[in-house]
């Protein structure tokens, strides 16, 4: 019997001391997206520890995956790094960056506006106010944005306050300014007429914090993709029939012609009232898909190849020209 009881004593010891000693799990946020480091930091197997096997650190200016953060109002994040084990580690907060799921899946849309038509629809705007039919956008395409899709994974890293500055157009020139170089600015200004009412701001904000680190290369971007299609003959077709009508079906097969891969079933026409209320009168934009990695110099034949098919729509509108600056 006392054998008997002293066994037990001790496996009652033996279970009380699992359970004061064993480390109770962290309780992680599960994230789907990537983390972009912007200094070489340790990556950690556990932060408690402080264990790292193999003495590892992530790369300034590197992508990894981000799969977990070890609470809501994250210290640290969990990323993968490839052909490290174990592959699973822990970076500080203040490493990096995390950006939605959207910078893994390489899928966009890229806006493009016909400003005399905007205008028409919008002459309220400050810079439908100046319309001159010298300007760029009296006959090209002008940039309206590059949407990291899905559309309404937005506003990557962006704080309440100017997300809530961002809900009201007329406020958009109150949020904070973003860095780019002179050159870039100077181009923007140009083939983004909106940019006088802070469109490059709701741009960058809404949808280019999830595309990039940077306002330059967003933009950089942006703008040869826009150039490429300035240069085809879809703009041409454009030209060409102003004052006129096309309709959606005529487009989609000039953009087939100008870049093949299927490209026509690739974009959707978008059509807005004219001042009179006459519906879908007024072709205002093409939306137009791409998938793949985005540099300045790539290709975006390359892009609409593997891109996802658009609903084309049935929008038949007028050409709008630049109206003639009497003033």
């Amino acid at each position: 019997m006392k054998h008997l009881i002293k066994a037990l004593l001790l496996l009652i010891i033996c279970v009380y001391s699992i359970t004061i000693f064993v480390t109770p799990a962290i309780a992680s946020v599960k994230l789907n997206g990537a983390f972009v480091a912007n200094k070489s930091c340790e990556a950690l197997q556990s932060m408690r520890k402080e264990t790292n096997p193999g003495n590892v650190f992530v790369e300034a200016d590197e992508t990894y995956e981000v799969v977990a953060k070890n609470k809501e109002d994250a210290t640290h994040y969990q990323i993968k790094i490839k052909g490290v084990e174990p592959s699973i580690r822990w970076v500080a907060r203040d490493c990096g960056k995390v950006i939605a799921q959207t910078f893994l899946n390489e899928d966009y849309l890229l806006a493009l506006s016909w400003q005399p038509a905007f205008c028409e629809t919008r002459p309220e705007k400050t810079e439908c106010l100046t319309e001159d039919i010298k300007r760029f956008e009296a006959t090209h395409f002008v940039l309206h944005g590059l949407w990291p899709q899905p559309y309404d994974n937005a506003y990557c890293g962006v704080s309440k306050d100017i997300i809530d500055l961002d809900k009201d157009s007329s406020k958009w020139l109150e949020m904070p300014a973003i860095e780019l170089s002179k050159k870039t600015r100077k181009k923007l200004r140009k083939k983004m007429p909106g940019f006088a009412s802070g469109l490059h701001l709701h741009e960058w904000y809404k949808h280019g914090t999830c595309y990039s680190e940077s306002p330059e290369e967003y933009y950089q971007e942006s703008i040869a993709l826009l150039n490429q299609v300035n240069k085809s003959a879809v703009r041409d077709l454009f030209v060409e029939n102003l004052g006129k009508e096309l309709n959606a079906t005529e487009i989609s097969q000039e953009f087939q012609a100008a870049f093949g891969n299927n490209s026509g079933d690739k974009i959707a026409v978008k059509c807005r009232n004219d001042k009179d209320g006459n519906l879908n009168n007024m072709i205002t934009e093409l939306w137009i898909n791409l998938k793949g990695k985005i540099e300045k110099y790539t290709s975006i034949n390359q892009l609409l190849e593997n891109a996802p098919d658009a609903d084309l729509g049935s929008c038949q509108g007028e050409i709008d020209p630049m109206p003639v600056n009497e003033a």
